[in-house]
């Protein structure tokens, strides 16, 4: 039998869990503090909820290489100023694969922006049981603190101690990350952030046939990065590069199969490979003039390759 829990949550106050309209009320309570539950490898993974339109099963990130490290709350200041949000992006409501769960981000009273993220996912104890929590502050958003961009991305950090997520914004999606699986012990409710967030599709305002060209000039943009990154490669480090080129292919597919609309419109695979574009062209920036594979003639010491590439958020 389906449940579901709706839990508040703010930095110092009380969780509070209430069931939803139609199922019997809860009182009040105090959850304490939930925290990032990676399973580990090797551990039984829980029974997957069979899938429905209304609420998929959670499941980890899906990234070919490691994920970057999360912005630590102690993170020095940015070298680069924060970017001005999306215009649009505040009269949006968004979902994860633009079906389920929703992230409303809105102007704060200090000018800034906030959120409230609404996540489903899987009971803990019981993995057929559905969940879903939600993070806002009292009746208000969970500030959004702004981080280093990505190339021309605004990002920005849901500081959440539950459930922290790296935000990154386009005009109409969000590309969100978390350090694993969240889980909130007493609301029995582990979820899952991670993804492209989009507009259910008869809501999504950009034009596919913009979408397609975004795409294609993403796409272009990607394959001369990497040739540039292997140009600057060899040994074990140009096979990393090579190999990373065909993950992030089998990764943006696996990612925007489950998308909706995705065969009409295109939104995750354009802003999925506008985000690693802009990831690519970032390392290119840092990596060092090339040193070429040195010519037969004249042996030289391998140079150590660039460091495995991600679209996932990195401060660095």
């Amino acid at each position: 039998m389906s449940r579901t829990a709706l839990c508040a949550l703010a930095f110092s106050l009380p969780l509070l869990v209430s069931a939803l309209p139609g199922a019997a009320s809860a009182q009040p309570l105090q959850l304490p503090g939930a925290q990032f539950s990676q399973p580990p490898a090797g551990a039984p993974q829980p029974a997957p909820i069979a899938p429905s339109p209304s609420v998929p099963a959670p499941v980890a990130p899906t990234s070919p290489v490691a994920p970057a490290a999360p912005i630590p709350p102690n993170a020095p200041a940015a070298e680069r100023a924060a970017l001005p949000p999306p215009a649009d992006i505040t009269q949006l409501t968004l979902h994860r694969d633009a079906r389920t769960g929703a992230l409303d981000i809105a102007r704060g009273p200090q000018g800034g922006l906030v959120a409230t993220l609404t996540l489903e996912g899987q009971g803990i104890a019981n993995p057929q049981e559905a969940c879903a929590v939600t993070i806002a502050d009292g009746e208000a958003g969970v500030a959004l603190q702004p981080v280093t961009p990505l190339g021309r991305y605004a990002r920005y950090r849901l500081a959440a101690p539950a459930c922290p997520v790296v935000v990154t914004l386009f005009a109409d999606a969000a590309l969100l990350w978390t350090e694993g699986l969240c889980t909130f012990e007493a609301a029995d409710c582990r979820v899952d952030a991670s993804g492209m967030w989009g507009p259910q599709p008869e809501a999504l305002p950009t034009d596919p046939a913009r979408l397609e060209r975004d795409l294609a000039e993403a796409d272009e943009a990607v394959r001369a990065a990497f040739r540039t990154l292997s140009e600057r490669s060899e040994g074990d480090a140009l096979r990393a590069v090579l190999a990373e080129q065909a993950g992030f292919s089998a990764e943006r597919v696996t990612t925007c199969a489950r998308y909706a609309g995705e065969d009409r419109q295109g939104l995750c695979a354009a802003r999925w490979t506008q985000a690693r574009a802009a990831a690519l062209q970032e390392r290119l920036g840092a990596t060092s003039a090339p040193a070429l594979r040195p010519a037969a003639s004249a042996p030289a010491a391998a140079t150590p390759g660039p460091a495995p590439l991600s679209i996932l958020p990195n401060d660095n």
